[in-house]
C-alpha cells in the first residue's frame, strides 16, 4: 500500500512589504490551526531558531564610497528538550509518537527569512537596497548566500563608528501533530502549527580617518590677455596628516597655465597652505568669475598615493580698463 500523502494544515499569514528598506509587518504568532487537536498531541518541544549576523570581510570604508555589504547569517538555534503531553496506548500510537518526536526537531529551522537594513535618522550612511529574501537555514548552518545591501557613505561623513540595524523576520515550526498512524502500512497524516519570530541585531561599520581638502580662499585676479600669479589657499579638513601634497590645476578656456602644479609638502589636520599658480586669461575672455578644476595629490600614512575629489578655485577676470585698452597688458 502506498504511503498516504502528508497533509499539512497551517494558517499562513502574508507579510506585507513596503518599498522602503526595513519596512514590513510581521505577526508575533500565526493563529492556532483549527485542524490541530491538542488532545492528540504527544509532545511539546522546547527550542527555536536563533539567527546571528556577521559582515563578511572588512567593515572599514572611506567617506564618499558606495559599497556592497555582504552579511552572513548563521542559525544558532538549539533544541532544548521535549515534554510529554500524552502516553501512547497501542502500537499505532507508539509509531505516531515516535514520528512526531522526529518531526518536532525541525522547530529550530528558520524558513521564509526576510532581512532588512536601516540606520539612525541622522546617519551619514544611506541604505540603497530593499529587504532581502534568504530562504531557509537549518540549525548549525549558514545561509546559502549572504544578504547583500548597497550602502552609500556621505562624502562629508566624519571618521568614526556607525550603527546599522539588521531586522530579520522568519517562520518556524511551532508544533507538530501526527494522527491516523498505521504502523503496519507505515502511513500517517501530519498537522503543522507555525509561528513567526522577529530579531534585530546591531552591526558596526567604521568610516576611516583620512585627509580631506577644501579651498578656503583664492587671491588675485586677471584682465583679458593678462597673466598673474593666483594664490589658492587649501585646508586639510580631514583627520589625518597628508604628506608630499601637490596641488594640480587644470584650467579650461579662456584660462590657461604653463605652471600647473604647486608643492605644499606636509599638511596636518586643520592646517592651511598656499599654492601659487600662474594663470593667463585669453584676450577675448569675458569679464566674470571662472572655476579652475583643482586636485590634491598626496601620500597617506601608509605611503600610498591618494587623490582628493575635484575642487573648484574661483578666479575673477575683470573688465579691461582704459590703460589695458590703450597699451595692452604689460
Amino acid at each position: 500500500m502506498k504511503m498516504k500523502n502528508v497533509m499539512i494544515s497551517s494558517i499562513l499569514l502574508i507579510l506585507m512589504f513596503s518599498g522602503l528598506a526595513g519596512a514590513y509587518d510581521t505577526p508575533d504568532n500565526y493563529n492556532y490551526p483549527q485542524s490541530f487537536d491538542l488532545g492528540m498531541n504527544f509532545y511539546d518541544v522546547y527550542g527555536s531558531p536563533y539567527l546571528s549576523a556577521t559582515i563578511i570581510g572588512s567593515n572599514e570604508f572611506d567617506r564618499g564610497q558606495t559599497v556592497t555589504l555582504n552579511i552572513d547569517l548563521v542559525n544558532k538555534g538549539k533544541l532544548l528538550g521535549f515534554k510529554s503531553d500524552r502516553t501512547p496506548r497501542d502500537r499505532d500510537e507508539i509509531f505516531a509518537a515516535q514520528t512526531e518526536m522526529k518531526l518536532e526537531s525541525n522547530v529550530v529551522e528558520a524558513t521564509g527569512i526576510v532581512a532588512s537594513l536601516s540606520t539612525d535618522p541622522d546617519s551619514p550612511i544611506e541604505i540603497k537596497s530593499v529587504s532581502q529574501q534568504l530562504g531557509s537555514i537549518k540549525s548549525g548552518q549558514n545561509s546559502l548566500s549572504p544578504a547583500k545591501f548597497d550602502i552609500k557613505i556621505d562624502k562629508n561623513a566624519k571618521a568614526g563608528e556607525y550603527n546599522l540595524y539588521l531586522d530579520i523576520a522568519y517562520d518556524y515550526q511551532k508544533n507538530v501533530q501526527v494522527e491516523d498512524a498505521n504502523v503496519t502500512d507505515q502511513t500517517y497524516d501530519v498537522n503543522h502549527w507555525y509561528g513567526t519570530m522577529a530579531q534585530n541585531q546591531t552591526l558596526k561599520i567604521i568610516v576611516n580617518k583620512q585627509a580631506d581638502f577644501e579651498i578656503v580662499k583664492t587671491t588675485g585676479s586677471l584682465y583679458p590677455g593678462g597673466e598673474e600669479v593666483i594664490e589658492i589657499t587649501v585646508m586639510n579638513t580631514g583627520e589625518e596628516e597628508a604628506r608630499e601634497v601637490k596641488l594640480i590645476v587644470n584650467p579650461s578656456d579662456p584660462l590657461s597655465t604653463t605652471d600647473d602644479m604647486a608643492y605644499l609638502f606636509t599638511m596636518d589636520p586643520g592646517s592651511t597652505a598656499v599654492a601659487k599658480i600662474k594663470i593667463k586669461a585669453d584676450s577675448e575672455a569675458v569679464a566674470k568669475d571662472y572655476g579652475i578644476d583643482t586636485t590634491l595629490r598626496y601620500e597617506n600614512l601608509d605611503g600610498d598615493t591618494e587623490y582628493s575629489d575635484a575642487l573648484q578655485a574661483r578666479v575673477e577676470v575683470k573688465k579691461a580698463g582704459l590703460f589695458q585698452r590703450l597699451f595692452g597688458w604689460l
